[in-house]
Formats: C-alpha cells, sequence, structure tokens
C-alpha cells in the first residue's frame, strides 16, 4: 500500500494547510466579526435602563473566578447615538468618504469615554467593510486602551481584534489578544475555544491546540450535537502533526460517523486506511477500501488502482481484476499500457489465461517495453502455446533496456526461452539459452540442471536411433 496517502508532512503541506486555515477564518469573519449595529442596540439598552446601570458591580465567586472591574458606567447620548448611526448608514451603503467625513466631524465633538470608545468602534466598522483589517484593528486597540468601557464591549472588541489579527496571518497578536478575551469571559463558547486551537495550530503549537478543540467538541457533544466537520479537520490535523495515528483513527471515525455524506468522505476513507496500514493492520487497510468502494465512494482512478493492487498484493487477484475491469468500462480508469498490464498480472493470477492474453496483447503494443512481453510470453507458456511464447520471448530479448523500468532481468529470459525451445523439441538451441544462462551467478544452478537433463536426453535420442 503506498504510503504518500499519509507521509508528507512536509513543510508544503504544512504551509498550504495554513492557507486553507485562513480562507476558512476569512468566511467567518465576514459572517461574524464586526457587527456595529448590534453594539449601537446595546446603547438603547443602556439607555433604557439608564437608572439600573448607575453602579455596576462584579463579585468573585472564589479565588478561581475572573475578575471584574467596577465603575460608574457611562452611557451614549441621543445626539451621538444618530450621529452614529448614521455613519453606520453610510457604510452599509458602501458610501465609505461621506461615513470617513461624518467621523472626522465626531471627532471633534466632546465625548464621554463610552462615546469615544463606540466612535472608534465606528471606525473598526467601516474599515472592515473597505477590507483595510490593519486599519481596522489600529481602531479596535483604541478601543481597549480607553478607560472605563463597558465589560461587553471589551470582550466583543478582544475577539473581533483577535479574528483580524488572524486573517492578517498575525498569529502571535491574535493569541495574545485571544487569551485577553478568555481571561474577561466566564463561559467561553465551543467556537471560541476552536479559533484558538487554529491560532495554535498556524504557531505550530500542536501539543496546545489540542486541548482546546477537544474542549469544543466535548461542549457540542454533551449538549447532543454532532461536532462540526471543520473542528474534527482540526483535530485530525492536530494529531497527524503530532504522530498520534491511534487517535487519529477514531478521529476519522468519527468523520465518517457524523458525515458520511460529505463531499471529503472518500477521503476519510482513503486516509483511515492508510492509517492501519501505519499502525500496521493490513487487513483493517484493505477492508476499509473495499468499504469505500462497494459505497461508490473511490471515484478516481488512483483510489481504484489503488484499491486493485492492495487487492493483489493480499493475493485476491480475482477482485482485483474485477475492480479494473469495472473502472475501464466505466471509463473511470484509463485503458493506458501501465493499467492494462496490471489487470494482466490479476487475470494471470487469478487463473483466467484467455482474458489475460488479450489484455497483456494490448498492454504489450502500448508499451513496446520487454516487461510487458515477457507477462504475455508467460502466459502463453501456461498454455503451452509455445510458438507464440517464443515470439514474444524473443521480443523481451530484443527490446530489454537493463537498468530501465521496464526492464526484464536477463539471465530470467534466457531460463524461459530455454524452457520453450526445450518443449519445442529444439535441444541444440535450448542449450545455447542454457549456456548463456549459466554465465550469471543467480541462474548457475538451475542452468546446471538443465543442461544436464538436456544431455540426459540427447543420450537417449541417441540409443534409440542407433537402437533402430
Amino acid at each position: 500500500m503506498n504510503k504518500s496517502i499519509v507521509k508528507k508532512s512536509s513543510n508544503k503541506e504544512r504551509k498550504s494547510g495554513k492557507k486553507s486555515f485562513c480562507f476558512a477564518l476569512m468566511i467567518f469573519l465576514v459572517m461574524s466579526a464586526v457587527h456595529s449595529p448590534a453594539v449601537l442596540s446595546q446603547v438603547n439598552n443602556s439607555n433604557s435602563v439608564e437608572d439600573a446601570q448607575e453602579k455596576t458591580t462584579a463579585v468573585a465567586a472564589d479565588k478561581t473566578e475572573k475578575k471584574k472591574r467596577v465603575y460608574r458606567a457611562q452611557t451614549m447620548r441621543q445626539r451621538m447615538f444618530e450621529k452614529l448611526d448614521k455613519v453606520r448608514e453610510l457604510t452599509d451603503a458602501k458610501e465609505y468618504s461621506a461615513a470617513a467625513s461624518n467621523l472626522e466631524s465626531i471627532g471633534k465633538i466632546r465625548r464621554n469615554s463610552y462615546e469615544t470608545a463606540m466612535t472608534w468602534n465606528m471606525h473598526a466598522y467601516m474599515h472592515f467593510n473597505q477590507e483595510n483589517y490593519s486599519a481596522a484593528a489600529e481602531a479596535y486597540e483604541k478601543i481597549i486602551v480607553g478607560k472605563r468601557i463597558p465589560e461587553s464591549l471589551l470582550q466583543t472588541t478582544l475577539y473581533s481584534l483577535a479574528k483580524l489579527y488572524l486573517i492578517q496571518q498575525d498569529y502571535k497578536s491574535a493569541l495574545v489578544n485571544l487569551n485577553k478575551w478568555f481571561d474577561v469571559v466566564e463561559k467561553p463558547g465551543a467556537q471560541a475555544y476552536v479559533l484558538r486551537a487554529q491560532v495554535y495550530y498556524q504557531l505550530e503549537q500542536f501539543k496546545k491546540a489540542l486541548p482546546d478543540v477537544k474542549q469544543a467538541i466535548s461542549m457540542t457533544l454533551q449538549q447532543g450535537k454532532k461536532p462540526r466537520e471543520n473542528w474534527l479537520l482540526i483535530e485530525r490535523a492536530v494529531y497527524y502533526q503530532n504522530k498520534d495515528y491511534v487517535s487519529m483513527e477514531r478521529c476519522l471515525k468519527d468523520l465518517i460517523a457524523f458525515y458520511p455524506k460529505s463531499a471529503s468522505a472518500s477521503q476519510y476513507w482513503i486516509q483511515l486506511s492508510a492509517i492501519y496500514n501505519e499502525l500496521n493492520q493490513p487487513d483493517a487497510e484493505l477492508a476499509t477500501l473495499e468499504a469505500a468502494y462497494d459505497q461508490g465512494l473511490l471515484l478516481k482512478e488512483a483510489q481504484q488502482v489503488s484499491l486493485a493492487r492492495a487487492m493483489l498484493g493480499n493475493d485476491i487477484p480475482y477482485k482485483s481484476a474485477q475492480i479494473l475491469l469495472q473502472g475501464m468500462k466505466d471509463k473511470s480508469i484509463d485503458e493506458n499500457a501501465k493499467n492494462l498490464s496490471l489487470l494482466g498480472d490479476a487475470l494471470m493470477l487469478a487463473k483466467e489465461y484467455g482474458q489475460a492474453i488479450v489484455v497483456m496483447a494490448k498492454a504489450a503494443k502500448l508499451s513496446d517495453s520487454a516487461k510487458d512481453y515477457y507477462k504475455l510470453a508467460q502466459i502463453h507458456t501456461e498454455r503451452q502455446e509455445w510458438s507464440q511464447a517464443l515470439s514474444n520471448i524473443n521480443n523481451v530479448i530484443e527490446k530489454n533496456i537493463p537498468d530501465s523500468k521496464t526492464a526484464v532481468i536477463e539471465h530470467e529470459a534466457r531460463i524461459l526461452k530455454g524452457l520453450i525451445l526445450f518443449n519445442m523439441k529444439d535441444l541444440l538451441l535450448a542449450k545455447s539459452e542454457f549456456e548463456i544462462a549459466s554465465q550469471f551467478p543467480e541462474a548457475q544452478e538451475m542452468a546446471k540442471q538443465w543442461l544436464q537433463y538436456i544431455a540426459g536426453e540427447q543420450r537417449r535420442i541417441a540409443f534409440f536411433a542407433n537402437a533402430e
């Protein structure tokens, strides 16, 4: 079984993996990162319960509970709310110049700390919508360094800031802000743990990434829900980087169980078979590939050919041949010389000699290689079709190119030709072939036995000739 399915832990793979994570995060960020309207809605709530917010305090339940700041809450004036809401409307309409101009005007107005923070929040919203992520991050930093901002705004800002740095591939800054967010939130959600796991992964801190992604999955399962597919993919990637193939087997089984209809389902089955190869479980490896094939999940030529090779390697030549034949029939496997040669091997080992001859003749014609002619000569020899066998073994000797991929070991070709000639009763030529073969150390013993046998046969023939 080719292990290349699993063993690609090169820097190139790691970089491509990082790009895919960033792309996923880009989508997530666009959907949920910066929501100024949501923050503005907090203002309405603030105004409606202004009296109740005069004093905001937090009491720690014990020494381990996160500390909250105590301060007198400030509110936003209606006039300021309307100005910022106007900026939001202009931003949503993509009238960025007008939005920026309005923000500049607001900056000249005397504001309390909360109004200042909300102004910077709107700066971030506008820059984000223009995909100017560095400017958006700078605006968020202004909020954090401000004084007396509500806890909820601080939390939202830190989380959005972490994602902005992540999308800019500034993973260290993303981690700093995400850890600050964890410090001020009592009950982080599963998505937050996954986000931090992604950051750790990008920083190649794979052992730190694992607890977070496992926590997210565990939280989801406890709620009676299935974890998201991309969360399991992160877990799988971490196990792979940690070379924890036992855990990776379990993770791939989860992916298959939770997402059997996924577009990547075939890859999960193939990777699981590769894991069994790594764990030296050949029976499980083959059974996994076969199960995927029976479900119609192995659609690519390479996947089907890989299964056929595995079947052949495990002495199941007939099914190997059927997989190749079906693939060639439905055009998922190309009828090229290489695939036809493999099919010929399977048919020959399955003792389907009639089909094997037809297939190997096509393969030899396409490749014109000594290796394929040799296989054809073997099949004809098995069927005792000596003339056809001789014709093909002569092609082998004529076309053989030593040290090439299609080369045939010369002494084996000479031994086979000697055998064919002997059965054609041409003892002199057979003797000549065995004498050539005897010059190779690997074939000396066998060639010597044949030469002795031919000598005895010649004496027997001479005796009967003289007796007549």
